[in-house]
C-alpha cells in the first residue's frame, strides 16, 4: 500500500501543471553479497548470497515552480525495507540570489562528505562507503537548510546550516528503540581548490530514546533510590531523555586523477547517557587506470564505555534487607546494568580492497572485499564479498 501511494503521489507531481519545468532523475544500487563462512554474519549479510542489505533503487523529480522557487522529492525502495518505496525527500528550495538557497522540508542531513549522494553509489569507488563511519541510524532531517557557495581567488567554498528534529528506529543493547533528535543545529564548511578538498561539520541537539523493555528495566533501578542513593543517579545516567548529543566530522580529499587519497573522521557524544562516546575514521586510496580503478580503504570505529562502566561501579553488586525477593530483584538489575554497559564497548576495524569498471557513463561494475575485524572477540570475525552495478539516469 505504501509503494502504491507514493507512486500515484510521485505520479500527481509529475503531472501538476504549477511545474513549468520538471526534471527526473534516477539511480540504482543492485549489490549481492556474502561471508566467505559459514559462521560468519557482518553487516547484515550470512553465508547466504542476498542483494537485501545494500540495494537501493530511486527516483528524483524536481519542479521549477518559477524562477526562484523549487520543489524536489525522492522516492526511495530499499532492499532491507522489502523494498517498499517511500519519500525520503521532499523539500521546497528558494533562491534567494546566485549565491544562497533556503530548503524546508525532509531534506538529507550533510552529515559527510558524501551525504548529498550517499544512496548514489555510481559517485564514489566503494559498493558501499566505510560503515564505521557512515552505519548511522539516520541521515534526513524534517526541517530548514541554507546553503552559501562563493569563490575566493582560487577556492571555492560553501556553508551549510541545517536545523529540524530527527525521528528514526535504532537500537539499545541490542533491542529496538526509537530515536528522537530535537533542537538539532549543525554548521558545515567545505573548501575546493583543484584537486583538494576539505570539509568540516559540528552539530548539537537533544537526544531521546524508548524502548518500553529498557525504560522498564531503568524505572526498577530508579526505584531502589530509597536503600542505595547512587540508585538514582545512575539509572538516569543509563537513561537517554532529552540529553544533549555532540557531533563533529572533518573530511580532507586529494584527487588528482590518475590517483587519489582521501580520509574522514567522526566523533559522537551523547552527555550522561547509556550511549558510549564514539569515534569513527578511514582512510582511503586509489589509482585510475582507464575505466578500472583499484582501491583500498582502512576503517575503525572505537567506543569508550568509561562513563557507563563508572556508573556501575557507584553501585553494590548487592544488598541485605532480609527480603529474599527485593535482594534477589537488586541483584538482577545490577547484572543487567553491568552487563548493559560493558556491550557499549566496541572496537572494530575492517580492511576493503576493490575494483570498479566504468562500463559507460552512469553504468559501473564494481567488487569489494572486506576483511572484518572485531578486537574484542575474534569470533565475530569475517571475510565479506560484495559484487554490484551502479546505474544513473
Amino acid at each position: 500500500m505504501k509503494t502504491k501511494f507514493a507512486i500515484f503521489s510521485m505520479a500527481s507531481l509529475l503531472a501538476a501543471p504549477a511545474f513549468a519545468d520538471v526534471q527526473i532523475n534516477g539511480f540504482a544500487n543492485l549489490i549481492g553479497g556474502m561471508t566467505l563462512d559459514d559462521n560468519e554474519t557482518v553487516y547484515d549479510y550470512d553465508s547466504d548470497f542476498s542483494f537485501d542489505p545494500a540495494s537501493v533503487f530511486g527516483l528524483q523529480v524536481r519542479g521549477e515552480v518559477s524562477d526562484k522557487l523549487s520543489a524536489t522529492a525522492q522516492l526511495v525502495g530499499r532492499g532491507k525495507d522489502d523494498y517498499d518505496a517511500d519519500f525520503e525527500w521532499a523539500y521546497m528550495t528558494y533562491a534567494v540570489n546566485n549565491n544562497t538557497n533556503i530548503s524546508a522540508g525532509r531534506l538529507r542531513m550533510p552529515l559527510f562528505k558524501y551525504s548529498s549522494s550517499l544512496d548514489i553509489g555510481y559517485s564514489y569507488h566503494w559498493l558501499t562507503p566505510p560503515d564505521a563511519v557512515y552505519g548511522i541510524d539516520f541521515n534526513n532531517i524534517d526541517g530548514v537548510r541554507i546553503d552559501y557557495s562563493n569563490f575566493s581567488g582560487d577556492w571555492e567554498y560553501g556553508v551549510q546550516l541545517t536545523a529540524g528534529r530527527v525521528e528514526t528506529d535504532t537500537t539499545i543493547s541490542g533491542t529496538p528503540a526509537s530515536l528522537e533528535l530535537e533542537n538539532v543545529v549543525a554548521v558545515s564548511f567545505e573548501l575546493t581548490r583543484d584537486w583538494f578538498s576539505a570539509r568540516t561539520l559540528v552539530g548539537r541537539g537533544k537526544t531521546s530514546a524508548e524502548n518500553v523493555q529498557f525504560d522498564t528495566f531503568i524505572a526498577g533501578m530508579a526505584q531502589f533510590a530509597p536503600l542505595i542513593p547512587a540508585a538514582a543517579s545512575s539509572a538516569t545516567g543509563f537513561s537517554v531523555d532529552e540529553d544533549t548529543g555532540n557531533f563533529f566530522e572533518v573530511a580532507v580529499d586529494i584527487d588528482k586523477y590518475d590517483w587519489f587519497v582521501g580520509a574522514e573522521f567522526t566523533q559522537t557524544e551523547v552527555d550522561g547517557s547509556v550511549i558510549a562516546d564514539n569515534k569513527a575514521w578511514y582512510v582511503t586510496a586509489g589509482m585510475r587506470f582507464g575505466k578500472f580503478t583499484p582501491h583500498i580503504t582502512y576503517e575503525v570505529e572505537e567506543a569508550d564505555n568509561a562513563d557507563q562502566l563508572a556508573l556501575v561501579a557507584a553501585l553494590p553488586s548487592s544488598i541485605s534487607t532480609g527480603d529474599q525477593v527485593t535482594d534477589a530483584t537488586w541483584s538482577a538489575i545490577y547484572q543487567g546494568a553491568a552487563g548493559i554497559a560493558t556491550q557499549q564497548k566496541f572496537e572494530v576495524s575492517a580492511v576493503t580492497a576493490g575494483l570498479r569498471y566504468d562500463v559507460e557513463p552512469g553504468f559501473a561494475l564494481k567488487v569489494d572485499v572486506t576483511w572484518y575485524s572485531d578486537d574484542l572477540n575474534d569470533a565475530n570475525d569475517a571475510t565479506l564479498l560484495k559484487v554490484g552495478v551502479n546505474y544513473t539516469f
